[in-house]
């Protein structure tokens, strides 16, 4: 406001004008002082539209992730595979391999996000269950039938089954009343935090492992299927006694700043 009264004093101030009459000189005078009053118009204007107050802005809405909301609806799956020994006994641990690859490649990519978290699981133990290759996924029930429904009609199961290979497939669900924890198919004796948390890294791990499969098998697409998939297994054999002690426990290690960890020894091991 105090620019704005100098400004109009000056308007009205003749004397600050040190020129001579004339008409020219009235044209300059009139055209400076409509154009100093427009300045002036504009002054106020801008003055009084500060002196409003500003309203509050309002806060936004909190941002809910996807993996939370499809995880308030989802729950843990188990694709289970039965797998025969050969028939010396030992174990026909190629197969994994050859349903990871031939199944679940296609299968991970067409439900893409419909499947929050997921995994694979290979054990063979001499026991009751023996051989079995599972795919662990976290995803809403209808998904999940879905899912499990394309995995039963796929042909190789049917060529498995046939050469004795595969002895059963099925779903079965989570623990009742766990189904929906995230920690729900950790192993038990550790932390919650850990439990909890667990199944991310595994996640990324079986990712890279499908990613080596794939890798392997497109250099033996010429070959037999259950030949080719021998030759993967090999392949990744040799990669993980040559480079998992520095890509994946060194980094590992360094990752948790290079602290002790309890192993059970069988050798020497340096990470």
């Amino acid at each position: 406001m105090f620019i704005a009264a100098k400004i109009a004093q000056a308007i009205n101030n003749d004397t600050c004008l040190h020129m001579p009459i004339s008409p020219f000189s009235n044209l300059l005078v009139l055209c400076f002082r409509t154009g100093v009053a427009v300045l002036t118009l504009l002054l106020l204007s801008n003055l009084v539209g500060c002196a409003k107050p500003t309203a509050p802005s309002q806060p936004r809405a909190p941002t809910v992730a996807n993996e939370t909301r499809d995880a308030e609806q989802a729950r843990w799956w188990l694709l289970r595979f039965r797998l025969k020994r050969a028939t010396d006994g030992k174990v026909n641990s190629y197969l994994d391999t050859l349903i990871a690859d031939q199944v679940f490649s296609g299968v991970i990519d067409r439900y893409g996000t419909d499947l929050i978290l997921w995994r694979f699981h290979r054990r063979w133990p001499r026991d009751a269950t023996g051989h079995q290759f599972s795919f662990i996924f976290f995803a809403p029930v209808a998904v999940a039938n879905r899912l499990a429904d394309e995995v039963e009609k796929e042909p190789l199961l049917t060529r498995l089954r046939s050469e004795g290979h595969l002895k059963e497939f099925r779903m079965d669900a989570a623990d009742p009343g766990r189904e929906t924890d995230l920690a729900a198919t950790s192993d038990g004796s550790w932390p919650p935090e850990l439990q909890r948390e667990w199944p991310k890294f595994i996640m990324g791990a079986s990712r890279m492992w499908l990613g080596l499969v794939r890798s392997a098998a497109a250099g033996y697409a010429e070959s037999d299927v259950h030949a080719r998939y021998q030759a993967v297994e090999t392949e990744l054999d040799a990669l993980w006694f040559s480079e998992a002690n520095h890509a994946f426990f060194h980094h590992l290690s360094a990752l948790f700043g290079y602290k002790p960890v309890k192993v059970i020894r069988r050798d020497v091991m340096t990470f």
